[in-house]
């Protein structure tokens, strides 16, 4: 599933190649994809300028400026969602996997359309008038993205919990954007255990895994993110997956201490972490 680094990626693209076009049509080829009617999803963006197309957690949000007022869509790509950009089929059959299309005004004929390819269908799509994308907002209660959070907030947010720490910065309400790759990286770079008590970690230990996170994302940002099996941004794929430390490295020697990387659930969720560099317990300065 793409991490803040990848939807920042593909959010980045979609503003930069089809910031400002107008949708003039659109088709929903498998309503499910949808989250809510699909003729009110229609309604709202057939016609709508797209404003501006930013990340918001692991959603990407586009800003649309529609016949009757402004509107939004919401996307969540899930584990195999995609955007990608080709030419409005003539004879109306869909590429395979493309489960809606946006024709977009004034382009030329290879980059007419904005299409959402989705493998597994699992994504989602969903359309607001603004006091609905308010509501839903409300309702979602994400966490506060970890790029901009106040060490404060973010050290009483994770100490509030008293889960796994790993469990703990899962939880999109905790903060919002993080996933497996970045949690298992950034505790590493950390020196903190993803089995760790969350409700005992000390604030300069919250303070060094906001830091390192932080580095971590943006270097990845800088990567176009990590491309480990579907992710693909409109301008390609990401590189950061050469640079993981830990992430799918069991059984190679850790790059700090030379010690196995080793494997386990957490959560329910593959966790990978050097057991020497990331001791279960805190330690204790003497």
């Amino acid at each position: 599933m793409p991490e803040l680094p990848e939807v920042q990626t593909i959010a980045a693209d979609l503003d930069e190649l089809i910031g400002g076009s107008t949708i003039e049509a659109a088709t929903v080829s498998f309503p499910k994809i949808v989250a809510g009617d699909v003729d009110h999803f229609l309604h709202l963006v057939s016609g709508a300028e797209i404003t501006k197309v930013e990340r918001l957690g692991k959603w990407i949000r586009f800003s649309l400026a529609g016949p009757l007022g402004p509107a939004a869509m919401l996307a969540h790509l899930k584990m195999t969602g995609q955007f990608r950009l080709g030419s409005w089929p003539r004879d109306h059959l869909w590429p395979p996997h493309v489960h809606a299309a946006f024709r977009l005004a004034g382009r030329p004929p290879e980059t007419d359309t904005l299409f959402y390819h989705d493998i597994r269908k699992f994504g989602r799509l969903r359309a607001f008038e603004p006091a609905e994308l308010a509501d839903f907002l409300l309702h979602l209660n994400q966490g506060p993205d970890p790029l901009t959070v106040n060490p404060s907030e973010f050290h009483q947010r994770l100490t509030a919990r008293k889960g796994r720490l790993k469990s703990v910065l899962l939880d999109q309400t905790i903060v919002a954007g993080l996933g497996n790759i970045y949690v298992d990286e950034g505790l590493f770079a950390a020196g903190l255990s993803p089995m760790r008590s969350a409700a005992e970690l000390t604030l300069a230990e919250t303070s060094r895994l906001l830091v390192e996170t932080r580095r971590i994302l943006q270097a990845s940002i800088e990567a176009r993110g990590s491309t480990t099996s579907n992710y693909q941004g409109l301008k390609g794929g990401g590189s950061f997956q050469s640079l993981h430390q830990v992430y799918g490295q069991t059984g190679r020697a850790c790059p700090r201490c030379g010690a196995p990387v080793e494997h386990c659930i957490v959560g329910g969720r593959s966790t990978h972490y050097c057991p020497h560099c990331q001791p279960k317990s805190p330690v204790v300065s003497a």
